[in-house]
């Protein structure tokens, strides 16, 4: 069963109609009373067909409205028991209530991505990028650092990446993939245009592509051959993009360590032979592998 049905009203708004959107307000102003509501009761309360609400619930990638009651059921006996809620914090804030918040937010940001992650979508990611002879990585601003942070990790497990950080950079490698290659495009908009152009002229010439963005249907996620969801709910108030970095890097790190296991002696021969190459280059011990 998907999690996080909360999690996941409150991010597609923006790809929502009109009319899934005045079931997803009502939802978020009363997700107590909703989750006791049949589809008729709650069409009825949200002024809508009871069509759309099937709607939203399979837009948001759940079988039936069942499935997301069952979902967001599961959300809030999750937030009662932790009692984490996003926290913004004013100009002028104490230093201690700054640091509490960034912290909850960021701790918040990683649960909720668990909570709409899908396990197979991270298993098909980690098979792509494994087999691929290439990988193209875009992304932009602060994606682009979340980027790095795998190209790093790749590389000390013997995958080539293609590093494409500004959108001509982005164009010459995309163009220049072929079927045996794979982008990992990060962008939590998820409508960064260089990035969604250079994922077309790389679907063009036959790569596959995954893509790292919130929850919704988004141009990137659309374009992408698999989707890894992550949220924060940073559209409601921007910290300079910290607790969604937090969530891509998380999801990152899983990808990493999904590349380790699945080949585990192959990727430990590969770490020594790059940690040692490392301290050779350093000039802190002789290269005997």
């Amino acid at each position: 069963m998907l999690k996080g049905g909360l999690v996941r009203i409150r991010e597609a708004a923006q790809s929502l109609t009109q009319a899934e959107e005045r079931i997803a307000r009502h939802i978020l102003a009363h997700p107590e009373e909703a989750i006791k509501l049949s589809v008729q009761k709650l069409a009825a309360a949200a002024g809508v067909s009871e069509a759309t609400v099937v709607r939203l619930a399979q837009s948001l990638k759940y079988e039936g409205f069942k499935a997301l009651k069952l979902a967001i059921a599961a959300d809030l006996a999750g937030e009662r028991e932790s009692g984490e809620e996003y926290r913004q914090f004013p100009v002028g804030s104490p230093i201690g209530a700054m640091m509490e918040s960034i912290s909850n937010n960021n701790v918040k940001s990683i649960r909720d991505t668990l909570a709409v992650l899908s396990e197979e979508a991270v298993e098909q990611a980690v098979g792509l990028l494994g087999a691929a002879r290439k990988i193209a990585l875009f992304g932009v601003e602060s994606s682009s650092v979340v980027a790095d942070d795998f190209r790093q990790k790749a590389l000390r497990l013997g995958l080539w990446c293609e590093p494409g950080y500004s959108g001509d950079s982005q164009a010459i490698i995309a163009a220049n993939l072929t079927s045996a290659d794979v982008v990992l495009a990060i962008s939590y908009s998820g409508a960064t245009g260089s990035v969604l152009r250079a994922m077309q002229v790389a679907k063009r010439q036959g790569a596959k592509a995954i893509a790292i963005t919130q929850v919704g249907d988004s141009p990137i996620a659309g374009e992408a051959d698999v989707a890894l969801y992550t949220s924060s709910l940073e559209q409601n108030f921007r910290n300079g993009a910290m607790a969604s970095r937090i969530a891509q890097l998380n999801v990152v790190d899983m990808l990493y360590v999904g590349l380790v296991t699945r080949q585990y002696a192959d990727s430990l021969d590969t770490l020594e032979r790059t940690k040692a190459a490392v301290r050779y280059t350093r000039g802190e011990e002789e290269f005997n592998i």
